[in-house]
């Protein structure tokens, strides 16, 4: 879709070319929501992909994903054997686009987009990420994915600060995960998203939810939860009221999915590198 109130088009090398950031200006990746929607209020593009923040880093402490990499290039990046967890990344890629899309969307564009029905949000808090956001005037500040967003398309970003990297501990990559979309279409937004994190040694579960509820949550349990526990945890965290309820899903029946496939998951979780 043409733009057609861009005015003006940067491409910076780093922060300081764009520290007198403006309100009707907006941070480009790799556009492929922005380009399919009207933005009225942008008069400038500040393009990111001449930044260098594509990395896909792995160390003994945990892996490092910068925010511009793009999706296929998960799936293509080798990483530690025992790094099992990153099958959620993977599933989080296939679940989110097509081939094309693949190969030009960045993960630092789908968690800053911040839709409830965003698929690398849940995996990421599952797995107990960090994210580092950058203020042009070259501030850092380090986020819990799980505080990160806060709503429908709403994230703790302050303006003119970005995403800079992900940050995922080892600990948690070591862990068997399952992960769960279900939507109402092939090609629909989901319903629910959940992603389970277990570790086989000690028997915690972490179950992160997404879309059903404008921002992801998390329940964390000592050991695998019972069908029961797992209902219980639920209703506590996420009352009715906190469900999305629209034309696509009502709550109730968000609710539903959601412990369907927490149940599932969980399964799948269980069942992981066997």
């Amino acid at each position: 879709m043409d733009l057609c109130t861009v005015e003006t088009y940067l491409q910076p090398t780093n922060l300081h070319d764009v520290q007198d950031w403006q309100a009707d200006w907006a941070w480009l990746a790799g556009g492929t929501w922005l380009f399919t929607q009207p933005q009225p209020q942008v008069k400038t593009l500040v393009d990111m992909q001449h930044l260098g923040w594509s990395e896909i880093e792995c160390a003994s402490d945990g892996l490092t994903i910068g925010a511009t990499c793009v999706l296929s290039h998960l799936l293509q990046a080798t990483y530690p054997p025992e790094w099992t967890a990153v099958t959620a990344l993977h599933s989080a890629v296939h679940e989110l686009a097509s081939f094309k899309v693949q190969n030009v969307a960045t993960i630092g564009g789908n968690v800053c987009l911040a839709l409830p029905a965003g698929t690398f949000a849940p995996a990421l808090v599952a797995l107990g990420a960090t994210y580092r956001l950058l203020a042009p005037n070259g501030s850092t500040r380090n986020v819990p994915a799980l505080a990160f967003q806060t709503g429908d398309r709403q994230t703790v970003l302050q303006s003119g600060e970005a995403l800079r990297q992900i940050w995922i501990p080892a600990e948690y990559l070591t862990w068997r995960v399952g992960y769960r979309r279900i939507c109402v279409a092939t090609a629909g937004l989901a319903v629910t998203i959940v992603v389970v994190a277990y570790n086989p040694r000690t028997g915690a579960t972490r179950i992160a939810i997404g879309a059903a509820t404008p921002a992801p949550q998390l329940l964390s349990f000592t050991e695998m939860p019972s069908p029961m526990a797992m209902a219980a945890a639920l209703d506590a965290q996420c009352p009715l009221t906190a469900y999305l309820d629209n034309e696509q899903a009502s709550a109730v029946y968000r609710r539903h999915v959601t412990l369907v496939m927490m149940q599932r998951a969980c399964n799948d979780a269980l069942s992981a590198n066997l």
